[in-house]
């Protein structure tokens, strides 16, 4: 049978490419000195990102071609756009060492891309991803930016700024695993401890929408670094636990009933 290199999943191609649309309009924005604006499309890029994925796997269109769209989608959106916002707005009154600190955090991402359409190959599960994702590391830059829309003006808040990116970029190309929230089940019954839980997320998010996305976002990019240090320390935990309380041996029961 012939291959169609001209036929491509529609649907997803379309979510993929309106995410490229917002990047690009990120960059708009961003030469335009509006810094919330270009934030703000990086974050309609991210979501369009997800809708992708989550279009592709419930229609059954993933594809190779589809995979490597994606994959340079993200390196526009999530690499090159925050990259140029990060300069212009936190990184321009250090020159040198600001296109330093940008081209940091874009190799960084670059790098994570390319390790992921390798490790995507081989890796089954989606549970959990090794670094840090390119889309979560751009959604973090962003919401610095709509915390704190004025451009950074001191060298002080400059160096701050690269020490964050030093630290996002280390952790997208580690080898830290980091929990993939997007495969949770919606059709999953949730208790009411749960559902309050959403509720107040959802209001935070209304009412309070810069500072919900700056901490949702933050918590996102060191959960795996706590889970990382504190997991091992738990399971540790548990299983002492469970040794000073051990189970009862069912045999013994049985055989005890039956004398």
């Amino acid at each position: 049978m012939k291959r169609q290199y001209g036929e491509i999943p529609l649907l997803p191609a379309l979510f993929t490419l309106a995410g490229v649309l917002f990047g690009f309009l990120s960059l708009v924005f961003c030469f335009q000195g509006r810094y919330s604006g270009a934030a703000f499309w990086i974050i309609m890029a991210a979501i369009m990102d997800a809708l992708d994925g989550i279009v592709a796997r419930s229609i059954g269109a993933q594809s190779e071609f589809g995979v490597e769209l994606d994959s340079l989608a993200d390196a526009f959106s999530f690499g090159a756009a925050p990259a140029v916002l990060l300069y212009f707005w936190g990184l321009g009154t250090v020159h040198t060492a600001g296109v330093f600190f940008s081209f940091l955090y874009l190799a960084s991402a670059i790098l994570r891309l390319a390790r992921f359409n390798v490790l995507q190959k081989t890796q089954k599960s989606r549970k959990a991803y090794i670094g840090l994702t390119v889309p979560s590391a751009s959604l973090f830059m962003a919401s610095l930016v709509l915390f704190h829309p004025q451009p950074l003006l001191t060298r002080r808040s400059a160096f701050l700024l690269a020490l964050a990116i030093v630290v996002i970029s280390f952790f997208m190309v580690s080898t830290i695993r980091y929990r993939n929230y997007l495969g949770f089940p919606l059709r999953q019954r949730i208790n009411l401890g749960s559902a309050l839980l959403v509720a107040a997320l959802i209001a935070g998010f209304v009412f309070y929408t810069r500072i919900f996305l700056l901490v949702f976002f933050s918590f996102n990019v060191l959960s795996g670094p706590a889970s990382h240090v504190f997991g091992p320390i738990v399971k540790k935990m548990r299983r002492k636990s469970g040794k000073k309380h051990p189970q009862p041996d069912d045999r013994a029961e049985k055989s005890e009933i039956q004398l």
